[in-house]
């Protein structure tokens, strides 16, 4: 009966343990989905993932991080086929408010927009699936940039029906300047630039994360390449440096703009008695009559004497 009683209480101690060890078990699981979902160093980790997902998509708010810069740069670089695709590149004339159809089988097309008083706007489209345009002149356009002003008080906001400007081979925003505007006189529009509307300031920004920009001489048009990660669906506008638009050239100075006037009297006086043919003084009436007056009073002395 004694063996009985202490195998009796060995056991219950041999129960017992688990029974104590379970929830210590079940706290230290607690405390690791704790971790798991409440600890702040996974929930910041979280928030910056959807924080970077936010900054691809609203590139034209912010400056990219100088190491991501030159990766978004050189995926904005022209691509070896783009020279290819010149002889196989089509302009449509197009208008503002109407939505254009271009084809797909990365045919390049360029929108060319109905002119303003300095220019026209222009959009570059190529991509493999065809789409539709819509460009809509927005004349109460935000803010420009610090440091800069608008090339003209309107906006053009570009929409792509089918792709939203994703996913395209080539994707450029253009401007063709007129340089015989009288709204250009004295600015220098080979500093344009191109920016886009950050939704949330409602100001425009430029930046390279854009992408890459080129001013072609020959055409008088500032051109955006712009970067695969973006889309051309949105507001744009053209920009100059306030310097440059104020750029005008110096007024020639006053002694260059004015011959200097001659002398008021040149003429000689003729001798008593002679005279002296015409007179040589500026050329005017008066050396003339002068002259040949003499030149007769000298005549009749000669015949008295």
């Amino acid at each position: 009966m004694h063996i009985n009683v202490l195998t009796l209480a060995v056991c219950l101690v041999s129960v017992a343990s688990p029974a104590i060890a379970l929830p210590a078990s079940h706290v230290a699981i607690s405390r690791r989905n704790g971790n798991l979902v409440g600890a702040p160093v996974h929930s910041a980790r979280l928030h910056r993932r959807g924080q970077r997902v936010q900054q691809l998509q609203q590139l034209s708010c912010s400056t990219a991080p100088v190491g991501e810069n030159k990766q978004e740069a050189a995926a904005g670089a022209p691509a070896a086929g783009e020279e290819e695709a010149v002889g196989n590149e089509v302009e449509i004339e197009s208008a503002f408010d109407v939505a254009v159809p271009v084809q797909g089988g990365d045919l390049k097309q360029d929108l060319v927009f109905t002119p303003s008083t300095v220019g026209k706007f222009e959009y570059e489209f190529q991509a493999a699936t065809a789409d539709e345009i819509t460009v809509t002149e927005n004349t109460a356009a935000g803010a420009p940039p610090a440091g800069f002003e608008a090339i003209e008080p309107n906006s053009y906001i570009v929409a792509l029906a089918q792709s939203k400007g994703a996913g395209l081979t080539l994707s450029k925003i253009d401007y063709i300047f007129d340089p015989a505007s009288a709204g250009l006189v004295g600015k220098d529009i080979t500093k344009a630039q191109v920016g886009r509307l950050c939704a949330e300031t409602g100001s425009f920004v430029i930046s390279e994360t854009l992408g890459e920009l080129e001013f072609e001489l020959e055409e008088n048009e500032v051109t955006l390449n712009l970067n695969k990660n973006v889309t051309a669906e949105g507001e744009w506008g053209i920009f100059l440096p306030i310097a440059a638009a104020a750029a005008a050239p110096a007024a020639p100075p006053a002694a260059d703009a004015v011959a200097e006037a001659p002398p008021a009297e040149t003429v000689a006086a003729a001798p008593e008695g002679k005279g002296k043919g015409k007179g040589k003084a500026n050329g005017n009436a008066n050396g003339n009559g002068n002259g040949n007056g003499r030149s007769r009073q000298g005549d009749d002395d000669e015949d008295d004497d």
